[in-house]
């Protein structure tokens, strides 16, 4: 009897702990790497001598020119991606305010992991920051945020941040490799950004595959949450051009990734429009594919936004890559997940990775489509390799070569990852949860019922009950969630 009770009291101790373990784990882990990201900072990050301590020169030319690009990229980054991903009716808090923590801890992040990799930092042992640096950490969130989209309503806030912590070095690393030793063009970063965070993101979503996560009752959108993603789609169309020329070098290839990006995002925008009625089972325009297709054109032009010399080139590629978005959520993506058990809530395997690696290919042929005579003084800062003897065709390989390397870390390192954020002490999202709100925030009063009745509107398709009392359907289900709310 004794023994019974000395076990019984364990099994309480031991339930004890492993629930102080789950509730509190999130903010333990926040705390430790915020303390270590301050104190990283103090010991290794110092401001930039030439542009930002007591000593340098009184001229702003370089503020003028890279705060105008950093605060494009900045607001696609917090208000874009945001609420391009707030389109899930129960999933609205998380999507805006996860992306918002997330980007804040990579920019911490990036801002060390960048800086190790850094010329500066070898030299000197301390890692310089301006403005470039801070736009460079933004990049760096793109690619978090477009893993968290496909991952998105699956994950719970500590493995967010975990992700987090093993993607970005893993990015870093990679991005070092194919741009500082292939040396390789990618101007918007289509390559290092959105191949990376698509494909890592689908592996990390392969391993936590599950049958719950698929026709999953909150996997879905209302009319207004649409509108939310559509929101977020015009931000990211208007700052893009940002994006794509922020890295560039000469005032003419600013000039030039600008407008090449725009043509891009016009002619993805119009093809989007044209091809989707036509695939569409039921003939119309659907929201999905008009807030995420429409701007597949602003990756597939990245990589060589600074390099395309002729604007019918740009419309094309935009155009295309806005069939090839739109033939991807229609067909694509239920094969995959079907086949696969490959679940992607956004849909970015449409959005960033295909676009992603068009744009790979595309910049092999450009290299090989212009001689390199015809950008001048530019073409050190755009194919720095061609300078010191590399070919045309030597640089189209290593285009290439850097677009299969990306892909194949990126998709082991977030299978890894999956795998890793799977230990059973590490918060996982309930089935019945996935794609909530409910168990991580505090929700107003209407949470149930506004996001419920939706669903079970939608299930019923409006039709009349049978009930003597002659009520709708509609109005029997308004009072059942009604009576549960209260």
């Amino acid at each position: 009897m004794f023994l019974k009770k000395v076990s019984t009291m364990r099994c309480f101790r031991l339930d004890g702990i492993y629930s102080a373990i789950h509730q509190y784990q999130f903010t333990v882990l926040l705390l430790i790497v915020h303390i270590i990201f301050i104190v990283l900072f103090g010991v290794y990050v110092s401001f930039d001598e030439l542009y930002a301590m007591p000593s340098a020169a009184n001229d702003n030319t370089y503020l003028t020119i890279k705060y105008p690009y950093y605060m494009g990229t900045h607001v696609m980054i917090f208000i874009g991606f945001a609420y391009l991903m707030a389109f899930l009716k129960r999933y609205g808090y998380s999507a805006i305010s996860i992306n918002m923590l997330l980007a804040c801890v990579t920019i911490e992040w990036a801002v060390l992991c960048r800086g190790f990799f850094s010329k500066s930092f070898a030299d000197t042992g301390t890692i310089s920051l301006n403005i470039d640096q801070l736009l460079h950490s933004d990049f760096s969130a793109a690619c978090i945020l477009i893993s968290m989209g496909v991952v998105l309503g699956k994950l719970s806030p500590i493995q967010y941040v975990i992700m987090t912590l093993i993607e970005i070095p893993a990015a870093a690393a990679t991005e070092h490799l194919v741009v500082d030793t292939f040396q390789i063009n990618d101007a918007g970063g289509s390559i290092v950004v959105h191949v990376f965070g698509a494909y890592f993101g689908i592996a990390l979503s392969l391993a936590f595959s599950r049958k719950a996560q698929r026709a999953h009752e909150h996997d879905g959108s209302i009319y207004h949450t649409d509108m939310f993603a559509m929101l977020g789609t015009l931000f990211i169309f208007v700052n893009w051009p940002s994006l794509n020329a922020a890295t560039a070098v000469t005032a003419e290839a600013h000039h030039r990734a600008i407008i090449n990006t725009h043509l891009s995002l016009v002619g993805c925008t119009v093809a989007t429009f044209l091809v989707c009625p036509i695939f569409e089972p039921h003939k119309k325009f659907n929201m999905v594919q008009i807030a995420n297709s429409t701007i597949a054109g602003g990756v597939a032009i990245g990589t060589c936004a600074n390099v395309v010399l002729d604007p019918i080139l740009s419309l094309a590629l935009g155009s295309i890559a806005g069939v090839i978005s739109v033939l991807g959520y229609i067909y694509l993506t239920p094969y995959l997940s079907a086949r696969l058990r490959l679940h992607d809530t956004c849909g970015l395997h449409n959005l960033h990775g295909m676009p992603g690696i068009l744009a790979g290919l595309f910049s092999a042929v450009m290299a090989v489509a212009y001689p390199k005579e015809r950008f001048g003084p530019s073409l050190a800062s755009i194919y720095p390799a061609m300078m010191e003897g590399q070919t045309e065709q030597g640089q189209a390989l290593m285009q290439l070569a850097g677009l299969g390397t990306v892909l194949g870390i990126s998709i082991i390192i977030g299978a890894i990852t999956g795998i890793i954020l799977r230990c059973p002490l590490i918060n996982q999202v309930r089935d019945e949860e996935y794609f909530a709100d409910g168990d991580y925030f505090h929700t107003p009063d209407d949470y149930e019922f506004t996001t419920k009745i939706s669903a079970m509107v939608r299930s019923h398709h409006f039709e009349k009950e049978n009930a003597d009392n002659g009520s709708t359907v509609v109005q029997r289900m308004i009072t059942e969630v009604a009576n549960g709310v209260a």
